[in-house]
């Protein structure tokens, strides 16, 4: 599977359980870790736990399995390492709190909602 092909896959299974604020970049030509980040919310540990957990299902009847995983629900905020694509699950507060989509370039952004990244991204 292409990594773009496995990125949009990651966004579609965030959704599947109701992640909140999905987005991808495409971080190729800025990062030589990985190709593409998807950063989505839960508003839940329960919820992050969901996301995690469908994800990991998911690949894993694929025969693909994730690199690393750091972070538990209770800490707010997981990584999923998949190699190719880095999935960022995040509590809402948490994800307000380290800003880390201030650390990309709005032009990377290729799905999701414009205006919530941009939103953000806004420095205090």
């Amino acid at each position: 599977m292409e990594s773009r092909e496995f990125a949009d896959c990651c966004i579609e299974i965030c959704q599947d359980r109701k992640a909140e604020n999905v987005v991808c970049y495409d971080v190729r030509k800025t990062s030589i870790l990985t190709d593409y980040y998807v950063i989505c919310s839960g508003n839940s540990d329960t919820h992050i736990r969901s996301i995690m957990n469908h994800l990991s299902k998911t690949f894993k009847e694929q025969g693909i399995h994730p690199q690393n995983v750091d972070g538990v629900p209770i800490s707010h905020w997981i990584v999923m390492d998949y190699s190719d694509v880095l999935i960022h699950v995040f509590s809402c507060e948490t994800r307000e709190h380290y800003k880390i989509e201030a650390l990309l370039k709005a032009d990377q952004l290729i799905y999701g909602d414009r205006t919530v990244a941009e939103e953000t991204i806004e420095q205090p």
